[in-house]
Formats: structure tokens, C-alpha cells, sequence
């Protein structure tokens, strides 16, 4: 009796994911309710392995994004697809996404977005204009409390220029290790080129954001901005100015 019980549960399972994985998008999301200010646009395939062509959010409109979620993953208690996402040919970004027993999990992500896409929706508070591209490329992060319980990458600015009413910064390329310390998301890079020497450790809680470390003007920077490195304190006997701010997270 045992075994065909159990048989009876296997077939009931199969046909159910099988139901799922078969059923359109488009007739799904006639029965879910999105969030506010959430919309999808021209949804296509199932949810198995689905696509729309405009995903709309209070922050961001993605204009392609597709997932395929794999099966392999739900022998090992995972639920896991493979994501791709773009912006109108400025923001792009593919890897795994996944739910487990633990939470939430993104793995072997990269995202490209040229700087001025990212200012375009997080405006600078300084009159700067900041050129070149950024590059991530995020191995594993896992969810913790408030954010994070692992979290491995590095976060990258390629071919970078900052431009100020003082000067042009034109930098070698910066790059930056994340880690998860206590809990929350943390950069800290080490760079040195020609214009400017800079070592930061910046984290990010549930709704502030903190940055410190220690700048110096290297030979090449135009002299009005070294001049004005003064403004931040008095250098250490290697010349580093040291530095220390933070501020809430915008909405």
C-alpha cells in the first residue's frame, strides 16, 4: 500500500510542476496582482522559461528580461533560474537567481551600465560628471540580516573620468573587492595611478550609507584640485588626506 501511495504522490508532483511549466505567461499574470507601480509589457512563454518586453518599476524600466529556470536545481531542495535583463542597450546583466531553505541567492552575475546611465538615476550630489563604464561581476550573495550573509565580487570603474568645475580627473581603471561585514554590503579598493592615490572602505546598512579612508594627490593632478585637498584636513606625514563621511540611502 506504501508503495503505490508513494507512486500516487510521484505522478500528482510530476503533473503538477509539469502543469506549471507548460501553462502560458500571459494567462498567469491575468491572476496575479503586481505591486504598485509595477507593470509588464508583450509577456511571452511560461513561467518555466519565460520572457516579457518591458518590465516597468517605480525606479527603472528594464526593456528586456528573460529567465529559464533550471531543473537540476530542484533535486538539491532549490528553486534557480538563469536571468538575463537589459535597458535600452545601457544597462545589461545575466546570472543565477535562486531561492533555498537559507533565502534568497544571486551567483555568478555580471552587470554593465555605462556611468552616465548610473548618474542619470542616482544624481551626484557634487556639480561632477562622471565618464567611463561600470563592470560587476558578483560570484556568490547570499541573504543575511539586514543584508547579507556572503556576499564575493568586485565592483569596477573602466576608463574613468571625473570631470569638476576644478579640473578633469582622467584615472587608470578602479577596482574594488565586495565582501559582507556584519551583515552588510562593503567595498573597499586600494588605487593608485598617475593623478590620484585613494584607499575606501564603504558599507551600506538598512538606510545609511558610510565611507571612509585616505586620499593624495599623485604628480599629474591639475593643481586647483590638489590645492583644494587642504579643505579636507591636515595631510599625514605621507601626504594622505583622510576622510570620513555618510549619509541616508536614497529612496
Amino acid at each position: 500500500m506504501k508503495k503505490y501511495i508513494g507512486l500516487a504522490l510521484l505522478f500528482i508532483t510530476v503533473y503538477l510542476v509539469s502543469l506549471v511549466a507548460t501553462t502560458p505567461l500571459s494567462v498567469v499574470l491575468n491572476w496575479v496582482n503586481l505591486p504598485r507601480g509595477f507593470s509588464l509589457e508583450q509577456p511571452s512563454g511560461t513561467i518555466w522559461q519565460g520572457r516579457v518586453a518591458t518590465l516597468n518599476t517605480p525606479q527603472l524600466q528594464l526593456n528586456q528580461l528573460s529567465w529559464d529556470f533550471q531543473a537540476s536545481a530542484l533535486l538539491f531542495g532549490r528553486v534557480e533560474a538563469e536571468v538575463e535583463l537589459s535597458s535600452g542597450g545601457e544597462l545589461w546583466g545575466k546570472g543565477l537567481a535562486g531561492l533555498s531553505f537559507s533565502g534568497w541567492y544571486l551567483k555568478d552575475w555580471q552587470v554593465d551600465a555605462p556611468a552616465s546611465w548610473l548618474t542619470k538615476q542616482y544624481p551626484l550630489p557634487v556639480p561632477a560628471v562622471v565618464e567611463g563604464d561600470f563592470q560587476l561581476q558578483l560570484e556568490q550573495l547570499n541573504q543575511g540580516a539586514p543584508w547579507c550573509q556572503q556576499l564575493q565580487g568586485q565592483l569596477s570603474w573602466l576608463a574613468p573620468v571625473l570631470q569638476t568645475p576644478l579640473g578633469v580627473l582622467r584615472l587608470e581603471d578602479v577596482k574594488g573587492q565586495l565582501s559582507c561585514q556584519d551583515g552588510e554590503p562593503a567595498l573597499e579598493l586600494k588605487h593608485s595611478d598617475q593623478q590620484l592615490a585613494l584607499e575606501l572602505l564603504a558599507s551600506v546598512n538598512q538606510s545609511t550609507w558610510s565611507a571612509e579612508g585616505k586620499i593624495k594627490a599623485a604628480a599629474d593632478m591639475p593643481k586647483a584640485i590638489s590645492d583644494n585637498l587642504k579643505y579636507i584636513g591636515r595631510p599625514d606625514p605621507q601626504g594622505f588626506y583622510r576622510f570620513k563621511e555618510q549619509g541616508r540611502l536614497p529612496r
